[in-house]
């Protein structure tokens, strides 16, 4: 660890002398002050437009970023420049992936496949594994879907398994919630890491498997060991409301005419939504092992690219949950149709961070971030850490988090080696999980579903999330260790 702390150190330096390709003086200047300064002053501008006068977020970002623009003295008429420059790169580079994945998520479920994973394995494992079965079935369905949507989803699945096997909802609920945050903070394809695995220029099949391994552990500890401990100590009565809207089969909002006429089988079902880790993986492999080469290699690099793999599975699944499973084409058209929407916020949210990352760089901040923090001998898996966990706290959203941070921390990431850079990208994935609370709008979604209290929210939402941000900066820094 000591070495590691040397080298991140170093690096620190390094970033500290540099910044899109401008020398900056080694002396610290009054400039350099001010510029810190800066970067709190737009960080509490983006707070107080998000928490208080609740504007949307991607208006504050992108205020945020002029303001970095203007107080850092660039040109007026490269302020906005800054700005679209960012999110034209961030959402090119980003969006078509969020996209992807969601038209994903749709299809499976509006097939059917998230019930058949969850009568599959509530069958399997009996009431007494229920709690891990819960986890394993959100950590699926998180691969292909953003945690709200997800979470909106699995909502009907959780008040079901309570009614009927007549379980204490939260025993359900909190590894529902675990196993979501879990993949969605560490595991590609969700746009906080992709943001992040692009920003410090990382390997996306190498951060996958790192993310993989550091999950597995946090995904226990915050599914079944937490809610174990969690679950008779905190009051849930679920509300008639949600009993009534979610207990249903049409609950989830789809009408008979966009419901296939029988469910896909759980191989397939399995299949489909793995398909794009498995192709990822298997291209990460090759490039540590050489496992292929010539024109095997070429043809696994191909499909191994995200797009590409996102791509492949939605053509898959466009058969294995649609036509193959009795839907018509107007029908598989529908559930097309209905997976734009839903990302629409995300996709805004990703792009004007794209932009206030940008403004960041150009202004040099950057630059002044990375000399502080080298004089002050701050590991950069630490710092990156420290920063997401501190916007997290500030803004509520683990995506907004996780794009601001990597602005920060990105330019400080040049030079670094293939594994040491996915494990930068996983610490800002685990700093921006870091005590979801009040300013948190899924916060108030768990708390409305379960019937619980707001004191009881605070011990359950909040401390699993604080939970997962700890456990998961432990693995990274284990993994650290480990690979040197």
């Amino acid at each position: 660890m000591m070495a590691a702390s040397a080298s991140s150190s170093a690096l620190l330096a390094q970033a500290a002398s540099t910044t899109t390709g401008k020398a900056v003086a080694t002396a610290w200047t009054g400039h350099d002050t001010w510029l810190l300064a800066v970067v709190g002053i737009s960080i509490a501008l983006v707070v107080v437009l998000i928490s208080w006068l609740k504007v949307h977020a991607f208006l504050a970002l992108m205020v945020g970023a002029f303001a970095v623009s203007l107080l850092s003295g660039e040109a007026i008429q490269k302020v906005a420049d800054s700005f679209t420059t960012g999110l034209g790169n961030i959402t090119g580079k980003v969006g078509i992936l969020i996209i992807l994945g969601a038209v994903l998520g749709r299809l499976m479920a509006d097939s059917g496949g998230i019930d058949q994973i969850v009568t599959t394995l509530t069958r399997a494992v009996g009431p007494r594994g229920l709690p891990w079965a819960v986890t394993l079935v959100a950590c699926l369905v998180g691969l292909s879907m953003f945690f709200e949507v997800g979470f909106v989803l699995l909502v009907p699945l959780v008040l079901q398994i309570a009614k009927r096997a007549d379980y204490p909802v939260l025993r359900v609920g909190i590894p529902a919630m675990a196993g979501l945050a879990t993949v969605h903070a560490l595991v590609p394809p969700h746009p906080g890491v992709l943001v992040a695995i692009t920003a410090v220029h990382a390997s996306v099949g190498l951060t996958l498997v790192y993310g993989l391994i550091v999950a597995v552990p946090c995904a226990i500890v915050v599914g079944p060991l937490f809610t174990a401990y969690a679950w008779p100590r905190v009051e849930a009565v679920i509300p008639e409301a949600a009993l009534a809207a979610f207990t249903t089969d049409t609950a989830r909002g789809e009408s008979d005419d966009t419901t296939p006429r029988r469910l896909p089988r759980f191989s397939v079902t399995i299949a489909t939504v793995l398909l794009p880790i498995a192709l990822m993986m298997l291209k990460a492999g090759c490039d540590t092992f050489h496992w292929a080469h010539g024109t095997l290699y070429t043809v696994l690099e191909f499909l191994g690219t995200p797009v590409v793999s996102l791509l492949v599975a939605v053509l898959v699944a466009l058969g294995s949950f649609g036509y193959a499973v009795g839907a018509s084409r107007q029908q598989v058209q529908a559930s097309l149709s209905r997976s734009f929407p839903p990302i629409a916020g995300v996709l805004v949210i990703v792009g004007a961070g794209g932009g206030y990352s940008q403004a960041l760089a150009d202004s040099g901040v950057n630059a002044a971030i990375g000399q502080a923090a080298g004089r002050l001998h701050i590991p950069l898996l630490l710092l990156a850490w420290l920063v997401a966990a501190l916007m997290r706290t500030a803004t509520g959203s683990g995506t907004v988090a996780t794009v601001a941070a990597a602005g920060i921390i990105g330019p400080m990431a040049h030079g670094l080696g293939s594994t040491q850079a996915a494990l930068l990208a996983l610490a800002l994935g685990s700093g921006a999980a870091f005590l979801g609370h009040v300013n948190d709008a899924s916060f108030w979604m768990f708390k409305e579903y379960f019937g619980l209290s707001v004191g009881g929210t605070l011990r359950t939402w909040t401390v699993a999330h604080t939970l997962l941000s700890l456990t998961s900066f432990a693995g990274v820094l284990v993994l650290n260790a480990a690979l040197g």
